[in-house]
């Protein structure tokens, strides 16, 4: 479970410091609905982990659900910069933390791909939320 709580490193930021709680003319609705995305994202990485590890699953479908996963909670997280303070709402940083993770993502499931063994799978999904986390934050924090 320790790839969930890497993936929830790089959510923390956005819900906790970079929220603007009180923003006019919007409900916050679209921002209940992204969690959606976060939960589904999640659940599917949970089930891959378990999958990954039977003999008789198919590895290419249990990987594809984990990185399809980790696919879907980024972008719940990358599309609630709507609701960001001023300072953290830049379209620039959003898109390249959009392609920051896209890119690791990629070359994570293509090596999981390459080596669909249970502790090299996950040490690499974990490498991927550990880089994701770290560029989310420094990016975001950058002034």
């Amino acid at each position: 479970m320790d790839v969930l709580h890497l993936l929830q490193l790089g959510s923390k930021p956005a819900s906790d410091h970079l929220i603007k709680e009180k923003k006019t003319g919007q409900t916050g609705n679209l921002l209940i609905y992204l969690h959606y995305s976060i939960l589904f994202g999640l659940s599917l990485i949970t089930v891959s982990l378990k999958f990954i590890g039977e003999k008789e699953a198919n590895s290419l479908f249990a990987i594809s659900c984990l990185y399809g996963g980790m696919l879907l909670f980024y972008v719940g997280i990358t599309v609630a910069v709507a609701y960001n303070k001023p300072q953290y709402n830049s379209i620039n940083k959003t898109n390249l933390i959009s392609g920051i993770v896209i890119v690791s993502l990629l070359i994570g499931y293509v090596f999981s791909l390459m080596n669909p063994g249970l502790f090299t799978v996950a040490l690499c999904s974990a490498v991927v939320g550990i880089f994701n986390a770290g560029m989310k934050v420094r990016v975001l924090y950058q002034r």
